[in-house]
């Protein structure tokens, strides 16, 4: 029991919402169509976790030689598990289990690409396990070179949904990469804030993402458009019907969105006060994400 707590937390587990909320999304868009597997849920789940335990241990990896080895303001949602840190994983740990993690993902891939003869399923999730890699680990390092944030929201949103659909339905459809537009938003969301509190082991280790190179005053300005372009995107769906009327209950999220907002402006360069905003943030993906399940089911 103590192993398997230790490497839960060095997959980071407790940011697996980030996997559940798309594939929840693209299940719920299939169920519309009176399509619904639960066989099919738990495999999207498992190639979505498991893509997404591997880039979380692979980033550990890297940042241990970088920005987690000088950051002094870690918090519960940013700075790395620590693991490494704390002397309790080693580095080689932490590359082994990433790659066991890929490899589920990619193994559970071509047994069902095969069953169901849908070279999409390989093929979504190849996509997404090289968006793992290269947001860490290779020469286009996304998390310090300025489109690591569009990348995991592309794979986070609409590339989940769209497996997540796929997997249900054997077919792919501009709906669900269309519902994954707002969700993807989110989760960029999720990843520009907790980006504040490590903005200068960052800058210190020479990444770019986009708070370090736009500042902290217009990173918050980022984050803000990120939250209303998830609201934006979501009315056009629905104002061109490829989602639901009722799939603006996600709009009900919108005082929360506007209370993280207002406590970043205020506490922006300040740790401790701005972790509740933090915590608020995955609530808001979440929460939000949720809704719109709510709304597709009726």
């Amino acid at each position: 029991m103590k192993t398997l707590i230790t490497w839960l937390k060095a997959m980071r587990a407790s940011f697996f919402l980030a996997s559940i909320v798309p594939v929840l999304v693209g299940a719920c868009l299939a169920a519309r169509e009176n399509i619904y597997s639960w066989d099919a849920l738990v495999y999207a789940l498992i190639i979505v976790m498991s893509s997404h335990a591997g880039a979380n241990m692979l980033n550990d990896y890297y940042d241990a030689l970088g920005s987690d080895a000088i950051n002094r303001n870690v918090t519960p949602f940013s700075g790395g598990s620590r693991l490494i840190q704390n002397g309790i994983l080693s580095r080689n740990s932490y590359l082994q289990g990433s790659l066991v993690a890929f490899g589920m993902a990619l193994i559970l891939a071509v047994i069902l690409t095969l069953a169901r003869w849908n070279f999409y399923i390989l093929g979504l999730t190849i996509l997404g396990i090289m968006i793992g890699i290269c947001y860490s680990g290779c020469f286009v390092a996304g998390m310090g070179r300025g489109w690591g944030e569009i990348m995991v929201g592309a794979a986070f949103g609409p590339l989940s949904v769209m497996g997540s659909y796929l997997l249900q339905t054997n077919h792919i459809s501009w709906e669900s990469f269309l519902a994954g537009i707002p969700v993807g938003f989110l989760i960029m969301g999720v990843l520009i804030l907790n980006e504040f509190p490590d903005v200068h082991a960052d800058g210190e280790c020479g990444k770019r993402n986009w708070i370090v190179s736009l500042g902290i005053q217009k990173g918050a300005l980022v984050y803000l458009a990120s939250v209303v372009m998830a609201y934006l995107t979501l009315l056009a769906c629905v104002l061109t019907r490829k989602l639901p009327v009722h799939a603006l209950y996600s709009y009900l999220t919108i005082p929360l969105a506007c209370w993280i907002m207002l406590r970043l402006r205020r506490y922006r360069e300040t740790v401790p006060e701005i972790i509740p905003a933090l915590a608020g943030n995955i609530g808001l993906h979440v929460v939000t994400g949720l809704l719109m399940c709510y709304g597709l089911l009726r």
